[in-house]
């Protein structure tokens, strides 16, 4: 029994003291690695979670809070609650606007926003010292214009220098011909290039769910429910991902050599 019971705490606690940095760009955006975080956290890892815009234009019939400051709060209280239900550190909330300031003239909020995600993202890499870190691939996973702007900025970042302990990058993913044909909700990547495969737990599941259902302004509990049912298969969950740099090696941890 004593034996078991060192194993098993081994297991559970095999990250411990690993870091993990996720980078989106709204606060919701982190539901479609809920999973994956939820499941790193549990196992003893530092996870951090780094949100570039306030969601203030993210508005949704079914809630009625109109666009701005309402919203901004509301989402702000979402993404707290969203991340102690993934069990992770309170989330690093940069408050850009939607859109990354594209209504100025000239591009000139847009140079600003993305400079500050640039800052941002530095000191994160400097003081939390990732050995993993997560964004968004070329596709923005859905092709939302944030969405790819945020993921380059963080990529490029990144690979303007070697880092303190080699960390690695990867881009959650779908693999092509896994979404329903009748409802193309994500954009897809060849599953050759998804050389790492997590596989999820019931629990992890469950906690990834608790933490979108916080998201009262942008999701009713049925959009939730079939967003979650399309990316999960609950026989066998597995998240996907395309690491920076590709090897061809299948791998079935994020911190697998």
């Amino acid at each position: 029994m004593l034996l078991f019971a060192a194993i098993l705490t081994n297991c559970v606690y095999a990250q411990k003291g690993k870091v993990i940095l996720a980078v989106f760009a709204h606060p919701d955006d982190e539901e479609t690695v809920g999973p994956v975080l939820a499941k790193y956290a549990a196992e003893g890892a530092n996870v951090y979670l780094m949100v570039a815009t306030d969601g203030r234009y993210g508005t949704a019939e079914h809630a009625h809070i109109p666009a701005g400051d309402s919203l901004v709060a509301a989402r702000k209280l979402e993404i707290i609650c969203a991340a102690e239900q993934l069990g992770i550190h309170p989330p690093i909330l940069l408050g850009l606007p939607d859109q990354l300031g594209v209504e100025s003239k000239y591009y000139g909020g847009v140079w600003q926003s993305l400079d500050s995600v640039h800052k941002a993202f530095v000191t994160a890499m400097l003081t939390l010292k990732p050995d993993v870190v997560i964004t968004w691939g070329p596709s923005g996973w859905t092709g939302h214009p944030d969405h790819r702007l945020v993921g380059d900025v963080v990529t490029e970042i990144f690979m303007t220098r070697r880092w303190h302990n080699n960390p690695k990058m990867y881009f959650e993913e779908m693999p092509t011909g896994s979404m329903p044909k009748d409802k193309p909700i994500f954009e897809t990547v060849d599953s050759s290039f998804l050389t790492v495969r997590i596989s999820l737990s019931a629990q992890d599941l469950a906690k990834g769910k608790a933490g979108w259902t916080c998201h009262h302004s942008q999701y009713t509990p049925a959009v939730v429910d079939m967003l979650h049912s399309a990316l999960w298969n609950p026989a066998k969950p597995v998240a996907y991902f395309r690491p920076l740099v590709y090897t061809g090696k299948m791998k079935y941890s994020l911190f697998e050599e």
